[in-house]
């Protein structure tokens, strides 16, 4: 897989987490937890980082 790709792929990937993170808390469903924000920010500055090495 292209680097370039695999970068929005992350990206996405920790786009995804923080949104599903945030909802939990503005819609007070049961499933909230810290570790996806982290996770969600890595995996964006990682993609992002990656996407503008190629």
């Amino acid at each position: 897989m292209n680097k370039k790709i695999q970068g929005y792929v992350m990206a996405i990937i920790g786009f995804t987490l923080l949104f599903f993170n945030a909802f939990s808390y503005i819609f007070d469903w049961e499933y909230r937890n810290t570790a996806f924000t982290i996770l969600g920010l890595v995996f964006i500055t990682l993609g992002i980082k990656r996407v503008r090495e190629v």
